[in-house]
């Protein structure tokens, strides 16, 4: 009777620690580059994240590859660390302005302003966490993304507060 019972105990514990992970999430990442999100994860602690973005009135496509580590927290085993490294492709729309003439000292400079269109790629990294609520079943997660573009408006441009908070459905 004593082995039933620890065998049933034991089973339902393995079930319970399996029921914790997930394996893809859909959603919506509020932030500088909002938009939408996917994520599915390759094993229990490694995923790979895709994001569809707005950014400057243009539109970037971000993937990343993440680490998930459970969080030892002691009232809840729910939360997640994340971190990971990945890259963006897209274009921005931006104000372009070129100066008409020499430059005088004491006399306004006129400029020419046009709308281009600019192709920025780069690189990113993130950094978060993340509370998987299963009963619902979705996460929220708080993340910082900073990243640098390494092509676009003939310069690099490095943001390193790219912060978001995010809502994935679980499925």
């Amino acid at each position: 009777m004593k082995l039933t019972l620890a065998l049933i105990l034991l089973l339902v514990a393995a079930l319970t620690c399996n029921a914790q992970y997930y394996k893809n999430s859909s959603g919506i990442r509020l932030g500088y580059t909002s938009g939408l999100t996917y994520k599915h994860f390759i094993n229990d602690e490694q995923a790979m994240e895709f994001i569809a973005s707005g950014r400057n009135e243009g539109f970037q496509a971000t993937t990343l590859y993440q680490f998930h580590r459970p969080m030892d927290i002691g009232f809840h085993d729910q939360f997640f660390l994340f971190y990971g490294v990945g890259g963006h492709i897209g274009f921005e729309r931006l104000d372009d302005q070129r100066l008409l003439g020499p430059f005088v000292p004491g006399v306004d400079p006129e400029f020419r302003t046009s709308e281009r269109s600019f192709f920025t790629m780069g690189v990113n990294t993130v950094l978060g966490i993340e509370y998987r609520w299963l009963k619902v079943p979705m996460t929220i997660g708080l993340d910082i993304k900073p990243y640098l573009d390494f092509i676009g408006m003939r310069r690099t441009k490095i943001r390193f507060w790219d912060t978001a908070l995010s809502f994935k459905y679980i499925f």
